[in-house]
């Protein structure tokens, strides 16, 4: 242990002499008048110096270091000041830097010598002294870094005094208030040199209280002149004054010091008006009151002011913008009944465009940002009122598709929480002439969603009127023509909803999914009519379709389900049951079209399936069967016919019995077209027509007679003696046929 102490001290003595020395040679070589280069070299090695000395820590450097340290150091510091008094300020830029370094090392080195934690407040005091000059000559020559490790020294001696604040006599508590309010402003300037503003602030926070008082000394001192005697700097100096210590005393965040605030405050606008320092002196007052106890109209009451007093330019635009926000915070309403005003006595009367734009974007975020009420949207359409009748020019589109952008959320919004009457007048207001260039597709967008909310009330007068009033361009738009089919629907207006489908059917070719809503609209509203001419458009539009977008066979169901239907509903005339069998067999002629076509899915598959052929083929066969005696005779061959051609697409390799089931059905056809054929050509008196209707007979005829040939050694004995009776009717049929066709 004893060993290990002594060489610990053999290392501090070296380093003291070390120390001790090179300050002697400083000492002679400072007062000489070196060249420059003399000069840069002796300042890199004080530099070196200065990097060793202050990572050094000699607690206790016993009494006679201490004293040697103490006395190289001050005779140091004592021939900086001297020379730089001399000199009078005519240095060189490199014998400046020197005398800096020269006095940042003799702090070092007093820093040094220094009694541990044994000092007195008096050498505290001493040193935290020369700290700051030190650091403020740093300053000054702009050595930031040397700058800010002499003000950490001082500020640990700030620290050691602040502990010993309260037993110390008031000479020395006044010294050491007055030398910390001197670090803190060397702190604050050397934070602004390295753009540490961050910094800057914090040092400030910390010290309101202090400059609270400098600042009434400050005030009381130029206050305690004549005003008519001051100048006009002193004058804006006396104001700047004012501002600060407002702000000092509110930040300190007593109520004693906010009372001064408003004291202040009061003096200086008793003097000087609605000035703008002072109605901004006034809002900062009321900002820093509690939120319970803020006083939102007060607050509102000066931004008139402020408005009514000053010049309207872009730094007043933005400073009266920047407080109707902060109002905005505190009282919503308020904050856009102030901002009205602005726009309607300041703003319009300018006809700047960009105050406008953005003032009214403002106005309409204000507006849609918070809970809406009739008085929100009326006092937003009022100020859409004003800025038509003022503005010489139509808002842009640019600021136009903003406003509209904000609506339209809150349009969505309400919509979305089923309030129609909200969701109705916010589309009013979006209509406000005033927004006139927001573009046909957004005038289109807010006009679907009004009568979409007329159709959701049933509200078909109000549906129909804005159906009318769209333009002619909007209401060929897919989702326009959507509304209206279903506006057509609960009005029942035929003609209207046809007319909607087939614009619909124009503009669906890729995608049907505007005339599947429409089938599904239509058999809502029980109109099976519209349902069936709707599936009709889908099946055209099947050629051009996915078949995963579109199931043909399906839709070819749903539609002779509901001509059935529908023909069995209206059936009460012989007119109205032609027309709807002409469309039954139209559909069944259609459904052999489309198996020609042999349309595959993404597999490959037939959508025309047995089970499918099967469906139609027997629908069909008993269609005919079922209404003979009802139907015309040329419509049942008609029926008949599309269940031959079924048949006739049936695959080879369908089992035995359901292909004899098959041909036996064929060979009914066959009879019962030739028997139906028959009976037209003998009242037929068109020449043509008759001899084409027996030819067609003779046809059947043949097929039967070939179907009973193949047929014959599989039926059993009534079946064969049927079909054989049948055959010889046919026969005299086939032989009327010949004579009359002379073959």
């Amino acid at each position: 242990m004893d060993a290990s102490a002594d060489s610990h001290h053999s290392t501090r003595d070296k380093r003291i002499k070390s120390i001790v020395s090179f300050c002697h040679q400083l000492h002679k070589q400072l007062p000489g008048n070196n060249g420059e280069q003399a000069l840069e070299n002796l300042t890199d090695e004080l530099e070196s110096q200065i990097n060793a000395t202050k990572s050094y820590s000699l607690k206790s450097p016993g009494s006679r270091r201490h004293a040697q340290l103490d006395s190289v150091g001050t005779d140091l510091w004592n021939l900086c000041v001297q020379i730089k008094r001399q000199d009078d300020g005519g240095f060189s830029p490199a014998r400046s830097r020197l005398l800096t370094f020269a006095r940042v090392f003799s702090f070092l080195i007093l820093a040094l010598a220094q009694w541990g934690d044994h000092n007195t407040p008096g050498d505290l005091l001493r040193l935290e002294k020369l700290a700051i000059r030190t650091g403020r000559s740093c300053i000054v020559d702009g050595e930031l870094k040397f700058a800010l490790t002499v003000l950490q020294k001082a500020a640990e001696y700030n620290g050691l005094l602040q502990d010993l604040q309260a037993k110390l006599p008031n000479e020395e508590s006044d010294a050491c208030k007055r030398l910390e309010t001197e670090y803190f402003a060397l702190r604050i300037t050397l934070a602004w040199k390295e753009d540490r503003l961050d910094v800057a602030d914090h040092v400030y926070e910390k010290n309101f209280s202090i400059a609270a008082k400098w600042l009434e000394r400050a005030f009381e001192f130029v206050n305690s002149q004549e005003l008519e005697q001051l100048s006009r700097e002193a004058i804006e100096l006396r104001l700047a004054i004012s501002q600060a210590l407002v702000r000092a005393y509110l930040n300190t965040e007593t109520t004693e010091d906010f009372q001064k605030a408003e004291n202040h405050v009061g003096y200086v606008e008793s003097e000087i008006g609605d000035k703008l320092v002072v109605l901004l002196l006034r809002l900062e007052l009321l900002l820093s009151s509690p939120a319970e106890v803020f006083d939102s109209n007060a607050y509102a009451s000066v931004l008139r002011r402020m408005m009514r007093s000053l010049d309207i330019s872009e730094s007043s635009f933005n400073l009266t913008i920047h407080h109707i926000r902060k109002l905005e915070d505190k009282s919503p309403a308020l904050a856009s009944s102030v901002l009205d005003e602005f726009i309607t006595s300041r703003i319009l009367p300018n006809q700047q465009d960009t105050w406008v734009e953005r003032a009214v974007v403002l106005r309409t975020q204000m507006a849609t940002m918070h809970r809406e009420t009739h008085e929100t949207m009326q006092g937003l359409a009022t100020m859409f009122d004003s800025v038509e009748a003022n503005l010489e020019r139509s808002l842009p589109a640019a600021a136009v598709l903003a406003v509209q952008t904000l609506i339209w959320k809150r349009v969505d919004a309400s919509f979305n929480q089923a309030e129609l009457d909200i969701t109705e007048k916010w589309c009013h207001v979006a209509m406000h002439p005033a927004l006139r260039h927001s573009g046909p597709a957004n005038a289109a967008k807010i006009a679907r969603k009004l009568l979409v909310c007329a159709l959701q009330r049933n509200n078909l007068d109000d549906a129909v009127e804005i159906f009318h009033s769209m333009s002619e361009l909007a209401k060929r738009e897919p989702m326009t023509l959507y509304l209206g089919y279903k506006l057509a629907l609960r009005s029942g207006s035929r003609e209207m909803a046809s007319e909607c489908l087939g614009y619909i059917s124009e503009v669906s070719l890729k995608d049907p999914q505007y005339l599947y809503a429409c089938c599904v609209d239509a058999q809502e509203a029980e109109d099976k009519t519209c349902a069936i001419e709707a599936l009709q458009h889908l099946i055209q539009k099947s050629e051009y379709s996915s078949p995963d977008v579109i199931h043909l066979p399906a839709l070819l169901r749903v539609v002779i389900r509901l001509e059935m239907s529908l023909m069995n509903d209206q059936c009460r005339s012989d007119a109205d049951c032609e027309l709807l069998v002409d469309d039954i067999c139209q559909v069944f002629e259609g459904v052999i079209t489309s198996i020609q076509r042999d349309p595959r899915d993404e597999q490959g598959k037939k959508l025309f399936t047995v089970e499918e052929l099967n469906w139609f083929c027997k629908n069909a066969y008993n269609l005919g069967l079922k209404n003979m005696h009802i139907w015309q005779l040329r419509q049942s061959a008609r029926i008949f016919q599309c269940c031959l051609s079924i048949i006739s697409h049936y695959p080879q390799d369908i089992p035995a019995e359901a292909a004899e089931d098959l041909s036996l059905r064929a060979m009914f056809c066959h009879f019962l077209m030739a028997t139906a054929l028959l009976a037209l050509a003998r009242s037929e008196d068109n020449i043509e027509t008759q001899l084409q209707d027996y030819l067609t007979m003779r046809n059947h005829v043949k097929g039967f007679d070939a179907g009973l040939e193949m047929r014959l050694g599989a039926l059993d004995e009534v079946s064969k003696n049927d079909l054989q009776t049948k055959l010889s009717t046919l026969l005299v049929f086939d032989f009327e046929g010949a004579i009359c066709l002379k073959s």
